[in-house]
C-alpha cells in the first residue's frame, strides 16, 4: 500500500475517530443529565421546517436513560470499530467507501434511537437493513451476495410487522409514542403487541428466525463487531424495551418460551461448532435471548443493562477473532488453530477477557448483568422448568466458552504458522486496549450509571451457589468437548449430532429456505394473480374499458347528427383553407415571376 493510500486511510479513521467520539461524549453527558432529574424524565427537542415547506413539518429529538446510555455505548463501540479498521482493512482500496458505509450504518441506528415519532424510526429502522445489505455484500462475490439476500429479505418480514405496527397506531393514536397512554382495548392490545413482538424477533434473529445472523458472517469482521454487539442484531431488542408496556400477557409468555429454544439451539450448536466465528454469531443469538427473556419477566431496565454490558465484550470478542483469522491466512477451523499464547499473546489476553465476560464469571462485566438476569429468573416465583432451563443456558453458555479457549491455547502443533505476523500495528493494540479495558471494567460503571446501588432481588445463598456450580459444570463440560472427535476421545455419533445441530435443528433450512424462498414466491405468485385478474381483467378492462366503451356508445347515439355535422363542417373549412392557401401561393409565384422578368 502507497503512502498517499496510508495517509488518506489515516485521515478518514481520525476524522470518524473524533466524530464519533464526540457524538458519544454527548450522549454520555445527556445520561448523566437525565439521571440526575430523576427516574422516567425526557427531555425532547422539536425542530420546526414550515418556513421551508408547504406543509409544516417538525423533527424531534427525544433524550432520556434509554436512548442517551444506548446512543452513548453504540458510539463509543463505533469509535474503536473504526480504529481496529485501519489494521483490518488496511489493504482495502475502498477504505473511504467502507467508512462512509459504516457512518451511515450508526447515524441510522441513532436515528431509530433519538427520534420519538414513528415515521423517522421507521426510516432508521429500514435504513439499518438497507446499509446491512451493503456492508454484508462489500466483497462483492457469490457467497457474500447471498447472504447478504438472505439478511435483508428476512429482515424484510419485521419491517412489514413494523409498518403493520405504525399503521395501527396511525389509526387510532398519535404517531408520537410517548404520546401512547395505554388506554387500548383487548383486540387493539393484542394487534399491537403481536406485530411489535413478531417483527423484533425477526430483527434479533430470535426463533424462528435465526438463519441470517450465521450468515451475515460474509461481512468484514469490523462490521461483525458493529452487527453483533450494538446495531442491526440489538435493534429488536430496543424496540421491545421502549414499547414493553404494551405487550400482552400472551406475548410475554410466548416470548419467554422463543427465547429459551433460541438459547437451546444456540448453545448447543456453539457446543459442536468448529468454525470460530460462527461459535461468536451464536453466542450473539444466546445472550439476545436472554436480553429478549429479561423483557418476557418484566424487566426492561435489566435487558438494557445486560444489552449495553454485552456490546462492550462482544465487540472485543469479535476483535480478537478477525485478528486470530487475519494472522493465519482466513482460517476459521479452530482445529487448525492451537498454541495461541505463544503466537498472539495480546489477542490471546484479551480473548480470555472476552469469552470470560460472556460466561459471567465473577468480577468480568457479564457478570453484573447476568447475574441479575439469572436471579431474576430463579427468586421472583417463576415456574420450576423455566428456572431449570435458566440454570442450563448459565452451563451452556461456560461449555462452549471453555471449549473454544481450551482449543486455542493447547500446545499441540497441528496449526498454521502466525509467525510471519506480529501484533505491532498501533490501531490493533490500541482499539483492543481501549476497548478491552471498557469490556473489563464496563459492567460497573453501567450499573451505576442505569441502576445504581439498590438490590434488586433476595436470592437464597443456595441459588446464589446453583449458578456458580453450573459455570463449574459447564467449564467441565466444555474441556470434554474440546477433545471430541480426536484422537484420544472419538464418539461414533458425533459427527451426526455435529450436522445436526451446527444446521440449529434445520431452522437454517427452514427459515432461511422456507420462510425466505417460499414466502416470496407465495407473495410474487399472488401479486401476479392480483394483478392480472383483479387489476387488468377486471378493473382495467372489464371495469374502466366496459365504462369507457358504453359512454362513448352514448354519446354517440345522442350527438350523432351534431357529431356528423361538426365533422362536415371542419372538413368544409380545411377544405376552404388549403384552397385559399393555394390561391395565395399562386399568387405570391405570379408577381415573383412578373418582378424577375422586369429586371432581366
Amino acid at each position: 500500500m502507497n503512502k498517499s493510500l496510508n495517509y488518506k486511510m489515516s485521515g478518514v479513521i481520525l476524522g470518524l475517530y473524533t466524530l464519533l467520539g464526540l457524538f458519544s461524549m454527548g450522549s454520555f453527558w445527556g445520561l448523566h443529565s437525565v439521571s440526575k432529574m430523576g427516574e422516567g424524565w425526557m427531555i425532547c427537542f422539536s425542530f420546526g421546517f414550515s418556513e421551508f415547506m408547504l406543509s409544516d413539518y417538525s423533527f424531534c429529538l427525544m433524550f432520556d436513560v434509554y436512548s442517551c446510555s444506548f446512543s452513548a455505548v453504540v458510539c463509543f463501540i463505533s469509535m474503536w470499530v473504526m480504529v481496529y479498521s485501519g489494521f483490518y482493512m488496511a489493504h482495502e482500496l475502498h477504505i473511504r467507501r467502507f467508512s462512509y458505509l459504516v457512518l451511515l450504518f450508526v447515524l441510522s441506528m441513532n436515528l431509530l434511537i433519538y427520534n420519538p415519532s414513528m415515521i423517522s424510526l421507521m426510516v432508521g429502522w429500514d435504513g439499518l437493513g438497507v446499509i446491512s445489505y451493503l456492508l454484508v455484500a462489500y466483497y462483492m462475490d457469490s457467497n457474500s451476495s447471498a447472504a447478504a439476500s438472505l439478511t435483508v429479505f428476512s429482515n424484510r418480514v419485521g419491517d412489514v410487522m413494523f409498518i403493520i405496527f405504525i399503521s395501527i397506531l396511525a389509526l387510532n393514536f398519535d404517531l408520537e409514542w410517548y404520546s401512547l397512554d395505554g388506554d387500548f382495548s383487548s383486540v387493539l392490545l393484542m394487534c399491537l403487541s403481536w406485530s411489535m413482538l413478531l417483527g423484533s424477533l425477526t430483527k434479533s434473529a430470535q426463533f424462528p428466525f435465526v438463519a441470517w445472523l450465521p450468515a451475515a458472517m460474509a461481512a468484514p469482521t469490523p462490521v461483525s463487531a458493529l452487527v453483533h454487539s450494538s446495531t442491526l442484531v440489538t435493534a429488536g431488542v430496543y424496540m421491545l424495551i421502549r414499547f414493553h408496556s404494551i405487550l400482552g400477557i400472551s406475548a410475554l409468555v410466548c416470548l419467554c418460551f422463543l427465547c429459551l429454544g433460541t438459547f437451546f439451539i444456540a448453545g448447543l450448536g456453539g457446543l459442536v461448532e468448529m468454525d470460530i466465528k460462527k461459535v461468536v454469531a451464536l453466542s450473539t443469538l444466546s445472550q439476545v435471548s436472554l436480553m429478549m427473556f429479561a423483557l418476557s419477566l418484566g424487566f426492561p431496565n435489566l435487558a438494557l443493562f445486560h444489552l449495553l454490558v454485552h456490546a462492550f465484550f462482544k465487540a472485543l470478542m469479535f476483535m480478537t477473532v478477525g485478528c486470530l483469522m487475519y494472522c493465519s491466512a482466513g482460517t476459521q477451523d479452530i482445529r487448525l488453530l492451537s498454541n495461541l499464547t505463544s503466537k498472539l499473546p495480546l489477542t490471546s489476553g484479551w480473548m480470555s477477557v472476552s469469552f470470560m465476560c460472556l460466561c459471567g464469571l465473577p468480577f468480568m462485566s457479564g457478570f453484573y448483568s447476568k447475574d441479575l438476569v439469572v436471579e431474576a429468573a430463579i427468586g421472583n416465583s417463576v415456574a420450576l422448568g423455566v428456572n431449570v432451563a435458566v440454570l442450563a443456558t448459565v452451563m451452556l453458555t461456560a461449555a462452549y466458552s471453555s471449549r473454544v479457549l481450551f482449543l486455542l491455547f493447547s500446545e499441540q502443533e497441528v496449526g498454521l504458522s502466525t509467525s510471519h505476523y506480529s501484533e505491532t500495528s498501533p490501531y490493533l493494540v490500541f482499539s483492543m486496549c481501549g476497548l478491552g479495558t471498557s469490556a473489563f471494567l464496563g459492567g460497573y460503571a453501567v450499573q451505576s450509571l442505569l441502576l445504581g446501588s439498590k438490590d434488586y432481588f433476595n436470592v437464597s445463598v443456595l441459588l446464589k451457589n446453583s449458578i456458580l456450580v453450573c459455570l463449574v459444570l459447564g467449564v467441565s463440560l466444555g474441556y470434554v468437548f474440546s477433545f471430541m472427535n480426536s484422537g484420544s476421545l472419538k464418539w461414533k455419533w458425533f459427527p451426526k449430532l455435529q450436522g445436526f445441530v451446527s444446521t440449529l435443528f434445520y431452522m437454517s433450512m427452514m427459515s432461511g429456505w422456507w420462510v425466505g424462498s417460499r414466502s416470496c414466491s407465495f407473495i410474487s405468485n399472488l401479486v401476479i394473480k392480483f394483478e392480472d385478474f383483479w387489476v387488468l381483467n377486471s378493473f382495467w378492462y372489464k371495469g374502466v374499458g366496459n365504462v369507457a366503451d358504453y359512454l362513448g356508445f352514448m354519446f354517440r347515439e345522442s350527438y350523432a347528427k351534431e357529431l356528423n355535422f361538426l365533422v362536415f363542417s371542419i372538413s368544409v373549412w380545411v377544405v376552404m383553407a388549403g384552397l385559399f392557401s393555394v390561391l395565395n401561393d399562386w399568387k405570391l409565384l405570379s408577381e415573383v415571376t412578373a418582378l424577375a422578368r422586369d429586371l432581366f
